[in-house]
């Protein structure tokens, strides 16, 4: 089911984040696909045992976010990150020179696969759900991908997103 809504909807809304613990350079990564209404497509969350620094885990999450949508087979998305830098760089074309050049080179590549796709900043109220999967992943350090059913340490955080798109 999850296959046909995606190449059947418009645009579905994918929020990403990040968790980095810079006494280590671990860090963590996810994805969560939703629709207009805030209902649950799918979500990832990736754990990396080295990250270079905070802003290249943050493209990460975009580059897990791309990959999820073209695995479910999603053709017209809008990415969210509370996170501006990374917004407004992949909004330039993702050129970069720095540390995260490489991963936003490959964000580029999978970007051209999809044929309707932006992406916005949001705020930190706005991407709880991505938050609580980031969080999760870098204290279990697992990776891991939901399609259909969420896990259920998010459920809350599902709800309260709903209502906020409700009351939009």
């Amino acid at each position: 089911m999850c296959l046909y809504v995606c190449l059947h909807r418009a645009r579905l809304l994918i929020n990403v984040d990040v968790s980095f613990r810079p006494e280590n350079g671990s860090g963590s990564t996810d994805a969560v696909i939703r629709d207009s209404s805030g209902s649950f497509i799918a979500a990832s969350h990736s754990y990396f045992e080295h990250v270079v620094d905070a802003p290249s885990a943050e493209v990460l999450a975009v580059k897990d976010g791309l990959l999820l949508a073209q695995r479910i087979g999603c053709n017209g998305i809008i990415i969210q990150s509370d996170c501006l830098e990374v917004v407004e760089i992949m909004q330039q074309g993702g050129f970069l020179a720095a540390a995260g050049a490489p991963i936003y080179d490959e964000c580029n590549h999978l970007w051209q696969e999809f044929q309707s796709i932006s992406i916005e900043h949001c705020d930190r109220e706005s991407n709880q759900v991505a938050h609580v999967l980031a969080r999760e992943a870098i204290s279990l350090k697992l990776s891991c991908i939901w399609v259909d059913e969420p896990p259920s340490f998010i459920l809350e955080s599902l709800v309260n997103d709903v209502t906020m798109f409700a009351n939009q």
